[in-house]
């Protein structure tokens, strides 16, 4: 064990920050599938972010889903609960176009989400909906590029007096 551990000291002596055994970890980890595609050149820098942008929107919408605990208990502090209601336009934006991105992806959009959301290699969802790699990647670029229109749509049509007299509304 204790050339072992040597070997591990002497292979990450060089690093400053972090621990030797954090980044024995690190570099063992398995790159997620959209930063795999982006590494190997497959997809642009804007198309991850992009990506990035999909799967915090659906993560979002699927938090909101989730069955949560609440206190039926006095405030400590004396604050009120009122029923306010606030939410950013950038969340609006992005749960607008998330609705309609799923919306005009149609079928396509489960093999899309497994690739996006939920890490699972493109070969792998290919197989799994029963279509071909290179039908898959096109799909995944397509599905991307999409993702951009409909979100510049939106920002263009929502704005902020948008969102204040929806907010209005509901109070």
């Amino acid at each position: 064990m204790r050339k072992a551990r040597a070997k591990l000291l002497d292979r990450w002596h060089h690093k400053n920050a972090g621990t030797p055994e954090t980044h024995e970890a690190h570099h063992r980890r398995r790159a997620g599938a959209i930063s795999r595609l982006h590494a190997s050149g497959y997809l642009s820098d804007d198309e991850l972010a992009w990506s990035q942008e999909i799967a915090a929107a659906a993560e979002r919408i699927m938090n909101v889903a989730n069955v949560r605990t609440c206190s039926l208990e006095a405030r400590v502090d004396g604050a009120r609960h009122d029923h306010a209601f606030y939410e950013a336009l950038g969340a609006v934006w992005s749960e607008m176009a998330y609705s309609r991105w799923r919306a005009q992806i149609g079928a396509g959009a489960t093999m899309l989400l497994d690739v996006i959301v939920h890490d699972v290699g493109l070969v792998r969802a290919a197989a799994a909906h029963g279509m071909h790699v290179r039908r898959a990647r096109k799909l995944l670029v397509d599905g991307l590029h999409l993702w951009a229109r409909i979100h510049m749509h939106v920002r263009r049509e929502v704005s902020e007096a948008d969102v204040a007299a929806a907010h209005a509304g509901i109070m």
